[in-house]
């Protein structure tokens, strides 16, 4: 497989987004098919870096150039600066990026055969691509759904594992230089990762979804509809699956959210909508780095489900 960084887009201070762009050096059908991939982070931590490998290949090795952006985190935008981003991506992938992966690679991209899948916040950035723009096919992995509903666990404090392990956290100016850095947007931030010691920008967050702070943190105007493609839903949308953990309990998914999703979209006439549901499997299920090499029982089953569901609409 080759993989390639290239900027997308420039910051507010003119220092560049990038994107990063895989593809199979075998023997592909010609043009190919795009798939754009949206990070998870909850707009507050990831990047490119964080989307299992073993996923890019599968996409790379069924025909997909696969795209996946970095976009710029809160504090320093708002969720609807991220998911403008994301647009962003989309038209960019269409259009400049055609020109140049033939140029420089030799490879002839289809701009009319789009699919969109992302993990947690980056599933639901993925059904806001199908919201707004032409798309064959979306699947969202554990999304983020209803955010503009008031009443769903997103606007709630809870006290469940992890979060409630994690003591409330303060930054302090030193945190914040790091949180918020001078000079540049952050369109790339690490995930905590187990047996470390969290920096600032991982307690800081682990604290706004355990107080229930996290959609006014990257909306503070409380235009919650602009990070809440539910309330963009009509029968134009193109085909959607969920894959959602049966035991997920982060805030603002889960389950039950999911499940109100697919009766939403049906209801909506989204003409193709399902629910692939993971027995006993919480948030991230996917991520860990044994799922699609060592382990490919249930979880990378569903994996597979979910990005056939895009080979299949292409």
């Amino acid at each position: 497989m080759e993989s390639i960084r290239i900027p997308y887009k420039n910051d507010r201070y003119g220092k560049p987004c990038y994107a990063r762009v895989s593809w199979s050096k075998g023997s592909q059908p010609s043009p190919q098919p795009i798939a754009l991939v949206f990070h998870g982070g909850g707009l507050l931590v990831g990047s490119a870096e964080i989307i299992p490998k073993v996923q890019t290949d599968w996409l790379c090795d069924n025909g997909f150039v696969v795209v996946i952006p970095n976009y710029r985190l809160a504090p320093q935008v708002t969720a609807a600066e991220a998911f403008e981003d994301c647009e962003a991506a989309y038209d960019w992938s269409t259009t400049d990026l055609l020109e140049q992966m033939a140029k420089d690679h030799g490879v002839e991209l289809d701009p009319v055969s789009v699919v969109s899948c992302g993990h947690s916040s980056g599933g639901t950035l993925a059904m806001h691509i199908g919201s707004c723009k032409p798309l064959k096919a979306a699947t969202a992995f554990y999304p983020s759904l209803f955010s503009a509903d008031l009443t769903t666990s997103a606007h709630k404090p809870t006290s469940v594992p992890p979060f409630g392990l994690f003591p409330d956290f303060t930054p302090t100016d030193e945190d914040w230089a790091i949180i918020e850095p001078a000079g540049h947007q952050l369109s790339g931030a690490p995930l905590a990762r187990p047996g470390t010691v969290p920096g600032p920008r991982n307690k800081w967050q682990m604290t706004v979804l355990k107080q229930g702070k996290w959609p006014p943190t990257v909306q503070p105007d409380g235009r919650y509809e602009v990070m809440d493609p539910m309330t963009r839903l009509n029968a134009q949308w193109p085909p959607v699956m969920i894959v959602q953990g049966e035991a997920d309990n982060v805030p603002g998914s889960s389950l039950e959210l999911a499940q109100r999703a697919e009766h939403a979209m049906k209801g909506a006439g989204v003409k193709e909508v399902r629910l692939e549901v993971v027995s006993g499997e919480g948030h991230m299920f996917d991520l860990p780095p044994t799922v699609g090499t060592t382990d490919v029982g249930p979880r990378w089953e569903a994996v597979v489900t979910g990005l056939e569901w895009l080979r299949s609409h292409v």
